[in-house]
């Protein structure tokens, strides 16, 4: 089970290369400076050889560079929650069931030393979500073992979400190494209020590699967060391969969390009580090459419940395409 997102990423990583619709340096259609950018991000658990708690992330979005380098966006996501046992309904002590699913549109405020990411979400949790059918739907076509408590998921209800990320270049990071290598840097801090979640973040983010390119430095399905990142980089050159190694260090503090506490406007018995504090984070490589973004890496979550007994380890996959 857990070689299966690899594999997937792998076929279609291989069609998006060799059925490349983006034209190439000295094609007549062919822009130096890509104004569109549509990524898919995958994130899931089974890499490790489990489905529990976070077990599941999904995330398309589209951004659009406007004539002063800022940019617009919209996205579409939808995230899945499971206990770590396989048993009929809610257990007590484990993450609930839990599905959501949310459409949203940002404002992306870019420059060099500092950017900021805005994105208004609306979404639904439970049975609206399509998340437990989304999930048996993939095990029964891979011949996975499903899971059976999904009719006692938390309760469809909307959700409103506002999501800022702040991101400062570090001058003392973005140095040029030998033979062409380059490193970059920056801090991160993101806030995300609503009746999904309310949180704080802090982070850092690290590159290591050749013509690093101005996207993929925040790869995962989180909010706020696009195929086009919100620091530009002018030294970036798109008509040569890019590739780097990536790392990454965040945490925050969860003041409240619709998936452990329950809904706002519908009662839920609690089966765990949420953990305050909590860190992750991530090791992954990427390549940019004719347009295309391709990224894989791992993703180390800490706790998100007291009683949560296993730390999550997450594979996340994104493929990203500039035009």
């Amino acid at each position: 089970m857990g070689i299966t997102p690899v594999i997937v990423y792998s076929a279609c990583a291989a069609m998006a290369g060799y059925f490349n619709p983006i034209a190439l340096p000295g094609q007549p259609s062919y822009q130096p400076e890509p104004r569109h950018h549509f990524r898919g991000v995958f994130q899931n658990d089974s890499i490790s050889g489990y489905d529990r708690n976070f077990t599941h992330g999904t995330r398309l979005d589209y951004a659009q560079e406007l004539k002063n380098g800022d940019a617009w966006g919209i996205s579409i996501v939808q995230n899945m929650y499971t206990p770590e046992d396989h048993y009929y309904g809610s257990i007590p002590n484990q993450h609930p069931y839990c599905g959501y699913a949310a459409i949203g549109g940002a404002y992306l405020a870019r420059g060099e030393s500092f950017g900021c990411a805005t994105e208004l979400q609306l979404g639904t949790t439970g049975k609206a979500s399509l998340a437990g059918r989304t999930q048996n739907f993939i095990h029964d076509m891979m011949d996975m073992e499903e899971w059976e408590g999904w009719d006692d998921q938390i309760h469809s209800e909307v959700t409103v979400q506002l999501t800022s990320r702040q991101e400062w270049n570090i001058p003392a990071l973005g140095t040029g190494l030998v033979r062409g290598w380059e490193s970059d840097g920056a801090v991160q801090v993101w806030e995300s209020v609503g009746t999904f979640q309310i949180s704080g973040w802090v982070g850092m983010v690290f590159r290591v590699g050749r013509n690093l390119p101005p996207s993929m430095s925040t790869p995962d399905a989180s909010a706020g967060n696009f195929g086009i990142n919100a620091l530009k980089k002018p030294t970036y050159r798109r008509d040569k391969i890019s590739y780097f190694l990536l790392t990454s260090l965040s945490g925050g503090y969860v003041a409240r969390d619709l998936t452990i506490d329950g809904g706002v406007f519908h009662h839920f018995d609690r089966t765990c009580s949420r953990q305050p504090w909590q860190v992750q984070a991530q090791l992954g490589g990427g390549v940019s090459y004719h347009g295309i973004d391709y990224y894989a890496g791992v993703v180390y979550a800490g706790r998100t419940y007291r009683t949560q007994e296993h730390n999550s380890i997450m594979g996340v996959f994104s493929l990203t395409w500039h035009w």
